[in-house]
């Protein structure tokens, strides 16, 4: 891990007591049910951490895993320990993978996203969320950077442009269907003053989507059509003659 245990169970403990994680899961299930609600399948796996099962909520899907690096503690899904190296996951079994941050704390993003798509069936879809590096939330991670303050969660994720994980998806042959973004106000931590900004979402949303907070990738995977190959034969066969009587005795 780039960030080590402590970094993750921090950044666990963080989406459940910050006002601004818990708001950071609503936003995000909500761009997941409203992207994810036609699609089809029986597995989904969340590869993140205990707080963030909150976003099973936004899929239909019946048998839902999630895989967390952290000791497996009570939980209403079925529950995976493992690291994030190597999924312990079969190829081609998995219908819907969702990485909720998951490659802002890895020290290989592309190795996982290529792990997690390994394992996704053809016609699958992968679903990644992230914290944009030019908006608000990415002013704030470069202010704390410049001023050389500590950081604690989330602050201390490595921000991934979405062209790069698009380009990583391209070459695992996946094709993008979907990218959207919200938390457009800025990342302030009281909640009072982070309310007053509430007019910023609905004017984010039209007047400059793309720089969002957070974004939200969906990707698919491709199926490779087989196409059928016509041998020719390089050696022409002679006329035979066959006779219609057969001669002889039984």
């Amino acid at each position: 891990m780039a960030h080590g245990y402590r970094t993750l169970q921090h950044w666990d403990h963080w989406l459940s007591q910050s006002f601004l994680g818990q708001e950071l899961l609503r936003a995000e299930e909500q761009m997941l049910l409203r992207l994810l609600n036609s699609h089809f399948g029986k597995h989904v796996l969340l590869v993140g951490v205990f707080h963030q099962q909150g976003l099973f909520k936004s899929t239909t899907l019946t048998y839902q895993t999630l895989l967390t690096p952290l000791i497996v503690q009570s939980s209403d899904h079925h529950t995976i320990e493992s690291d994030l190296h190597e999924l312990p996951i079969n190829t081609g079994s998995i219908d819907l993978v969702i990485l909720p941050h998951t490659l802002e704390f890895v020290d290989n993003p592309r190795q996982l996203l290529a792990e997690a798509c390994r394992i996704i069936k053809p016609e699958g879809l992968i679903a990644i969320t992230g914290f944009n590096p030019f908006s608000l939330w990415g002013l704030k991670k470069m202010w704390l950077h410049y001023r050389k303050t500590q950081h604690t969660a989330p602050w201390q994720a490595d921000f991934i442009r979405t062209h790069q994980i698009k380009s990583w998806l391209r070459l695992a042959d996946f094709e993008m269907e979907k990218q959207t973004s919200t938390l457009f106000r800025p990342p302030i931590r009281h909640l009072s003053t982070y309310k007053k900004f509430h007019f910023l979402e609905k004017i984010g949303n039209v007047c400059f989507p793309a720089y969002g907070g957070v974004y939200l990738l969906i990707a698919r995977a491709k199926v490779i059509p087989l196409t059928p190959i016509r041998l020719q034969w390089k050696q022409q066969i002679n006329s035979v003659r066959i006779s219609r009587t057969i001669s002889g005795s039984i």
